[in-house]
């Protein structure tokens, strides 16, 4: 039947030639090329991959089809296809038939030129949040209420995926409602007055697991549960900002002890709004006084301090006293407030400006709105646009109701206009204050400032020198952190980072302090790369990372202690340097219970070498390692790999992941997987805490193997080893990560048509050995980011 299928292809080929690309004459190149190259894995009822030829349509304007031919072209120029153990194709007829699929599809998007390179595109639920509070002034959380946005190639911000219906305009409508009660809400008048209060009589004495009553304040330890360590005795007599002192020491220990500090309702069911806000250090013997200021959202919120970083251990009133190992002790905790805020607050003023809202008119409702649309707009606007909240808020009034009903009507139709929740953005060059925009929510993740808008309305942000003055401008700034953490937030997929809980059996030492940690070293991993321009190559290895003491007892790096951060100089023998080999990345490339190289091998192909493996095939059932440790993940694969469906795309994923096997489920390097249910468990239970200690219930399990072969026949053994591998490239490297920035900054994926513009920004950021700030700066300037 091989013959039935090659006239099929036959025919497809000469409907191409017929449309005016291929020709269908005997001995045409191309058709020669999938008769011997392709026709006989990829055909019949059961073709390799999933995949037939004659699913290749002759219509490139067809966006699924189209992505079929980019499939082809990709899969030739990379390598990948023909797989190793057939025939190569000469490497004149690959570049002939790559270079039509390339002009096939420049010629489609030539004509689509005409609507722009970029869909309309909406805000995002992280931007709508950012843009009400900087609009308003108000400090408001309403991005859980909005539906979780569609994620396309890892991005939440990519305009065809931003859909739009019914349930998520009613949830536009509800947010309104929170940021206006939140913006006009009344502050308290109450005289601020301090306390100072001694912790242990805040307990409740029906819960004080790890808790020691001292003759100076209480100390605080880590039992198997936590305990109720909330400062019941005060509880917050007014929304208001509150001023807390936390006199703290570390007991038996010769390093400063971490604390966590939360502050909400930790009584009501669920912990009602518990806010999380950092981590302190508490000072070997001698007390030091923590202080912060931080606004405390409902009456009778109240501030919470736990000890983190600490052993499990088992203790009761009896063995406290006599228990040799670290305890948090906290001293006192004093609370001065509420502190005096100004009233009309300046939210009050974003909405009522100078009105007073008992006696306002329609005029009055005009004069507001017409001083708000520029600003959510975040461009100058027509009087015409105006007239439509004006009737809102006329037929609100005539209908009876109040002018502060009205007015808020007519401000929730501007929140839920399209003007506000989309781009502006028309086909061709971006106008200044469309440019001012792209490059907030780039860097910002948020509506232009005013100095912003101004060079905008000077009609000089497209100047080269002005924009590359604006972009260095925001990067100093401190909402650039949104920059980093959103941006790392996806690329990297750190979003995902409580996704999932480690199995306590097997990771007992995982605590929420190396969570966190884990996160800010990659967020100041990035920072400090943007900051000195150092090269995006780095990502795959550094001679440096950025560590507190609980990462670096994580990574057996001596030497650090505090949860401050600092920059380390690496050794070979710590195993570290890149993104890679971070306990963050390492943990959302994980599932909580074991590590699977397919997971962390896709990831590695997608995120940083820029070549996505495609989805598996159907009703292939994915390799779940053994946790009680009789049969290897190695041993599994190579099982699966048998299967010819799932050799070809297997041996361009696992090798990566292998490259990590070294690396646990939180990050932490082993020699031997851990497994439970064995008799030889590893026993913790050692020196003078070791009656104290809760054991560890999991065994050694078998010998670690990371080496592995690369498609191209490449060889390595170790995770250095494989980076060297990757850095041998490292325009790949730059850009994998360049399309990355560039589909974050435009809003809209990366495609063939877009290649001379990337290799534009490359060869820009070559000249700095491809510098993260350099690169910045080349997608700003390009022609995809200046133009729609």
């Amino acid at each position: 039947m091989l013959w039935v299928f090659r006239c099929r292809v036959g025919l497809m080929l000469a409907l191409i030639g017929a449309a005016g690309g291929l020709s269908a004459a005997e001995g045409n190149p191309f058709r020669g090329f999938f008769d011997r190259h392709c026709v006989t894995c990829h055909s019949g009822e059961k073709p390799k991959g999933d995949w037939r030829i004659d699913e290749l349509g002759s219509d490139f304007s067809d966006k699924k089809n189209r992505a079929r031919w980019e499939n082809v072209q990709e899969q030739l120029a990379s390598g990948a296809m023909p797989p190793k153990a057939k025939p190569r194709p000469p490497e004149n007829e690959v570049r002939a038939l790559t270079d039509w699929i390339g002009a096939q599809v420049s010629a489609v998007s030539a004509k689509d030129k005409n609507d722009g390179r970029v869909v309309l595109r909406r805000l995002n639920r992280v931007e709508y949040e950012n843009t009400v509070r900087d609009l308003f002034a108000v400090n408001v959380a309403v991005k859980e209420i909005l539906p979780e946005d569609t994620i396309t190639q890892g991005f939440d911000n990519v305009g065809a995926a931003l859909n739009v219906s019914p349930v998520l305009m009613e949830r536009y409508l509800e947010a309104a409602d929170v940021v206006l009660n939140a913006a006009v809400a009344p502050v308290h008048k109450l005289e601020s007055k301090t306390e100072r209060l001694d912790l242990f009589d805040s307990l409740p004495k029906w819960f004080l697991a790890g808790v020691w009553k001292r003759d100076e304040g209480v100390m605080l330890f880590r039992n198997s549960g936590e305990s109720a360590t909330d400062l019941r005795k005060f509880k917050a007599r007014a929304p208001g900002r509150y001023r807390f002192r936390i006199a703290a020491s570390a007991h038996n220990s010769q390093t400063p002890l971490p604390m966590a500090v939360l502050v909400g309702n930790f009584v009501v069911s669920g912990f009602g709004d518990v806010r999380h806000l950092g981590y302190f250090d508490a000072p070997p013997d001698t007390p030091a006084v923590i202080e912060f200021e931080e606004r405390l959202g409902a009456k009778n919120d109240t501030v919470k301090v736990t000890p983190v970083g600490l052993p499990f251990v088992y203790l009761n009133e009896k063995n406290m006293p006599e228990y040799p190992g670290p305890g948090l002790q906290i001293h006192w905790i004093e609370v001065e407030g509420p502190l005096p805020e100004a009233w009309p607050s300046e939210s009050y003023r974003r909405v009522f400006g100078d009105v007073d809202p008992k006696s306002g008119t329609l005029a009055d409702a005009e004069k507001l709105l017409r001083a708000l649309l520029p600003k959510a707009f975040r461009r100058p606007t027509a009087e015409s646009e105006v007239k439509p909240y004006v009737a809102l808020v006329a037929k609100s009034l005539e209908g009876g109701q109040s002018f502060e009903a009205a007015l808020r009507c007519g401000i929730k139709g501007v929140l839920a206009s399209p003007k506000f929740l989309y781009f502006r953005e028309t086909a061709g060059a971006l106008d200044d204050y469309a440019l001012a925009s792209r490059l907030s929510y780039f860097l910002w993740s948020t509506m232009p400032d005013d100095a912003l808008l101004e060079v905008a309305a000077r009609g000089e942000l497209h100047k080269p020198d002005v924009l590359h003055a604006q972009v260095e401008r925001m990067l100093q700034h401190p909402r650039a952190k949104a920059f980093t953490e959103n941006f790392t937030g996806q690329w990297l997929g750190l979003r995902k980072i409580a996704a999932n809980a480690p199995d306590k059996a097997l990771y007992p030492e995982f605590d929420e302090l190396l969570q966190w940690s884990s996160v800010q070293e990659t967020h100041l991993f990035f920072d400090e790369l943007l900051k000195e321009n150092l090269s995006v190559t780095n990502f795959v290895d550094s001679d440096f990372a950025m560590l507190n003491g609980r990462l670096a007892k994580h990574y057996g790096i001596p030497g650090v202690e505090g949860v401050a951060f600092r920059k380390v100089a690496l050794k070979p023998e710590y195993h570290r340097g890149g993104v890679m080999t971070q306990a963050s990345v390492l943990k959302v490339t994980a599932n909580g219970t074991t590590t699977s190289p397919v997971l962390r091998g896709a990831w590695v192909l997608d995120r940083i070498i820029g070549k996505p493996a495609p989805p598996p095939p159907p009703n292939v059932p994915a390799i779940e390692p053994d946790i009680r440790g009789a049969v290897t993940i190695r041993e599994q694969l190579a099982k699966h790999r048998q299967n010819e469906t799932c050799a070809a795309c297997h041996a361009r994923i696992d090798p990566p992941g292998f490259a990590l096997e070294n690396y646990d489920v939180i990050g932490g390097w082993r020699e031997n997987y851990r497994a439970v249910g064995m008799k030889n468990k590893v026993n913790n239970r050692v020196g003078p805490l070791a009656k104290y200690l809760a054991e560890y219930k999991y065994g050694v399990g078998p010998k670690v193997e990371c080496g592995d072969t690369l498609p191209d026949g490449q060889k390595f053994a170790t995770i250095e080893e494989f980076k060297k591998l990757l850095l041998a490239n490292p325009e790949q490297i730059a850009r994998s990560f360049t399309e990355k920035l560039v589909i974050y900054a435009t809003g809209h994926t990366v495609g063939h048509d877009d290649r001379k513009a990337i290799n534009a920004i490359l060869a820009d950021a070559q000249k700095s050995g491809y510098g993260l700030r350099t690169l910045v700066h080349a997608v700003v300037g390009s022609e995809l980011f200046r133009n729609k």
